[in-house]
This record gives C-alpha cells, structure tokens and sequence, in this order.
C-alpha cells in the first residue's frame, strides 16, 4: 500500500478514535448521571428490559441492512454515480416504511411479548415495562433510518459524522435526566430516547442529503434493493438470534435479586466503552477498504489489511483485557459509586465486568471476520457460526446461572464469544482466503509476554495501598500502558512503531508551524 493511502487511512483511524473517545465519555457521563440519579432498582430494571427489548427489536433488521447495503452500494456507485444515489434514497425510504409498520406491530403486541420475557415479574412490573417500552420504540423509524445513513456516510469516506450522530444521543439524554429525572423519574429518559432519534437523524441527513434522502418513489421492486435484502437476511438472523440470547440473559437475571439486569446493563456499558474504542474505528475503515479491495478482485491486498487488523487488535485488546479483570471494582467504584448506587451495586456490576474482560479480544476478531465475509459476498456463514455459538451461550447461561448467579451469565458470554472467533477464523482460513496466521505468532508472543510484566507491576503497585480512588485508578493505568507501550516500542512490534512514527512525524509538524 502506498505510503500517502497508508497515512491518510491511519490518519481516518485516529480522527475515529478520537472522536470516539469523546463520544465514549459523553455516554460514560450520560451512564453515570442515570446511575446517580436512579441507581439499581425495580424501576431501572423495568426500564433496561424495556430498552434491551426494543434494541432486540432495532438491532437485528438495521444492523442487516446497513452492513449489506455498503458493498452493494459501493458496486453500483463504481458503475453509475447517480444511479447510486436513487438506489440509496430508496433503499433509505424503504426502510423507513418498514420501520413505522414495525413499530406498531411491537406496540400492539408489547403486552404479551413482556409478560413471556418476565416470566418471574407481578403483572404490575410488567406493565411498568410496557409503558417504557411502548414509548421508546416510536424512535424505531428514525433509529432504523440513522444506520442506513451512517452506513451511506462510511461508504463515502465521511467517517466522523457517525460518531458527532451519537454524541447528539449522549447530550439529549444526560440533559433530560439532569433537568426532569427527579420530577417524571425514568418516564423522562424513555420519552428522551426517541426524541434523540429524531435529533439525529436531522444531522445526519442534513450532511447525507447530496447522496440520499427519503423519496415518495420506494423501491421494493428494485432489483438491487431485492438483492440487498438476499445479503441482508442472513445478517438479520444472525443478529436476531444473538438478540435471543440477550433476552434469554435478561429473563434469568430478572429472576434474580433486585438490580442484577441494571448492574450487567452498566457493567456492558463500561465494556462497550473500551470495546468500541478499539472496534468501531478499525472495523467502520477496514470494512470499507475490505470491500473495495475484494470488489476489485484484489484478495491478497484485502487479506493484508485484515492481518493488519487481527495484529492492531492483539495489540489493543490484551493489556486492556487484564487490565479491566484486575480494576474492576476499582472502575465501578469510581464511575457509578455515588448517588443511589450503593455498595451492593457496585459489587454486581464489579462481577460482570470482570468477567466481561476477557471478551475484548475475541469481539475485535469476530467484528473483523465477519465484515470479511461480507465484503466477499457471505453473509451467511457469520449466521451459521453465530447460531452454534449462541445455542451454546444460551445452555451455559442457563447452567453456570445457577451455580455462579450473575457471574455465571456473563461467563458464558466470554466464553461463547471466544469459542465464536476461534471457529470462525479457522473456518475463514480454510474456505475463504489465507491468512498468514504465522505472521501474527512472534508478534503475539511479544505482546503477551509485555502485557504480563506491565500488569504484574500494574498489580504489585494497586496491592501497594499507598493512594485510592481515582488517583490509583489514574497511577495504575499508566502504569500499566506506560511499561507495555515501552515493552512493545523495544521489541520493535511493528504495528506499535508505526504509531510511534505517525505521532512524531505529527510532533514535528506542530513545531515547524510554530
């Protein structure tokens, strides 16, 4: 790859961190704030199951249509600029329509959907979660349509504007909690919700408008659109059974002691938080660069740039994965012990993000693979392998439930995803392209062996008990990512002295415009 395109992609990745960073903390205030004010109880419970049910709802069908709607785009667009364009706006159109109907099946049906979810709540706390969950799923059309849009914006190389999208969310709803939590209590973060939607898709469409926007002319008989949803349905069965193991998640914990659904709802936010830091970035510029590169028949550049990407999430993932099994509670502790969270939640939430640590790699290498397979046409082989590992998930939540209690479920979570990017690499290797797994072995190793050390110092300087609080959190941290970094700069990683290059080469242009 040229050095220019290899910078300029570089520099794509670190805007999209960055801003991802800062939409990550606007969305860790925004979690604390609600933590604060409402803490772990009966209603936050009733709110979250509501909220995970009209995400089991959204996820699937928009998550489907907007991961196979980039290569089909991208493929036209090479032939006819503006035939792209219609092709987008009805597409977008269509969705739309499809979302409105959906939306009032699920609020028609919301009754009897939760009353089988909540098999162990009163009628009344089911009807709690009815009335949140009838409100937030009117945001269905524009939650629906925003993919699409960002999917269209990634097609284009506009990166950024996803993320300012979800910074729009993060704002709405802290302020709505701050100004009417007191007084309407969770009723004003249900009511919050769809009106961000609406925000957002106002700002995206207002940028995405030159390439797309709604039509009166839908395109259901649109060859191309019917060609989307072929790609589209495997994802969406993928998806909606990967959403079945999160209601079956749901159902168990909510059989549990009073808070255990909020507690692993935050704790999955604080893992999100450092996933998708690493995740979102790699995967929203490989997938587009993936599927240029195998639409122009260019396999061994496309393998490249996903060995490239398996080795930059090695390189991320390990050290934060030890690092959030050993802080913890130190982490909650910090950025949801105040308010109402008390000490019981804090101890939940503590349980299912340590065990959430060990996911980190395994969810890098999966979002990687998948967005492979798709950039090569398959969209379902993902399902397939999805749908093994999730009948495993669901029989080892149900098993390890009773033994370890809300430990056990997000265990079998860690465990189930790691199983799923094992297979699914092996499999990639053997029917779909080589990769030089060889290639990644050395570098591996040396990031294993720095990760040990650093978090053995990490370790010995935490049990130390000489500072608390946020400054051990703040010590500790640096600590651990100050002797990695070094660990891998000296072993020469390569992925590690390209980072180190860009940010000097950045350095020394500041000083020469100075």
């Amino acid at each position: 790859m040229p050095s220019d395109r290899k910078n300029a992609l570089l520099g794509s990745a670190v805007l999209l961190f960055l801003l991802s960073l800062l939409n990550k903390g606007l969305g860790f205030i925004k979690s604390v704030t609600i933590a604060s004010v409402f803490g772990a109880t009966l209603q936050t419970d009733a709110y979250y199951v509501a909220e995970g049910l009209m995400q089991n709802a959204l996820l699937p069908i928009s998550e489907a249509v907007a991961v196979s709607f980039l290569p089909v785009y991208i493929g036209i667009k090479e032939r006819d600029n503006k035939d792209s364009g219609i092709f987008a706006s009805r597409t977008i159109t269509d969705v739309f329509l499809l979302a409105f109907l959906l939306s009032g099946a699920c609020y028609l049906l919301a009754p009897v959907i939760l009353r089988l979810v909540l098999p162990s709540y009163t009628p009344q706390e089911v009807a709690l979660s009815v009335s949140y969950f009838r409100i937030l799923i009117w945001g269905m059309c524009f939650y629906m349509t925003n993919s699409l849009l960002q999917g269209l914006l990634n097609a284009e190389k506009q990166y950024g504007f996803s993320s300012f999208a979800a910074m729009i969310n993060n704002l709405i709803l802290t302020i709505a909690v701050v100004l009417l939590g007191f007084r309407f209590g969770m009723k004003a973060l249900a009511v919050a919700t769809p009106v961000s939607y609406v925000v957002q898709y106002l700002f995206l469409q207002l940028k995405s408008r030159k390439y797309a926007h709604l039509t009166w002319k839908y395109g259901f008989l649109d060859s191309r659109v019917g060609r989307l949803c072929v790609l589209a349905l495997p994802i969406f069965f993928g998806n909606a059974i990967c959403e079945l193991n999160q209601l079956v998640d749901r159902s168990l914990l909510s059989g549990m002691e009073d808070g255990s659904v909020t507690a692993v709802s935050y704790a999955a936010v604080l893992y999100q938080f450092a996933s998708n830091l690493i995740s979102i970035p790699m995967t929203t510029i490989i997938y587009t660069e993936l599927a240029e590169s195998f639409a122009a028949g260019r396999t061994e550049e496309g393998v490249g740039k996903l060995e490239k990407g398996l080795h930059i999430s090695l390189l991320c993932c390990v050290p934060i994965s030890l690092y959030v099994v050993m802080a913890a509670n130190l982490v909650v502790q910090i950025t949801y012990g105040r308010g109402a969270f008390d000490a019981q939640a804090v101890a939940m939430t503590s349980e299912g993000l340590r065990y959430y640590g060990l996911c980190f790699l395994a969810y890098c290498f999966n979002a990687l693979l998948f967005r492979a397979c798709y950039s090569l046409g398959d969209t379902a082989l993902p399902m397939k392998i999805g749908l093994v590992t999730v009948s495993l998930n669901i029989v080892l939540s149900i098993v390890l439930s009773r033994f370890l209690g809300l430990k056990g479920i997000v265990l079998a979570t860690a465990a189930a995803t790691s199983l799923t990017s094992l297979l699914t690499l092996f499999i990639f290797n053997r029917i779909k392209a080589r990769i030089h797994l060889r290639k990644l072995a050395v570098p591996g190793a040396k990031i294993l062996a720095a990760t040990v050390l650093a978090s053995a110092a990490c370790l010995t300087w935490m049990k130390m008990g000489w500072v608390g609080g946020i400054l051990l959190f703040v010590s500790s941290a640096v600590l651990q990512f100050g002797v990695y970094g070094a660990l891998v700069l000296v072993w020469k990683d390569e992925v590690a002295l390209e980072v180190w290059e860009i940010l000097r080469t950045f350095i020394r242009k500041k000083k020469g415009a100075k």
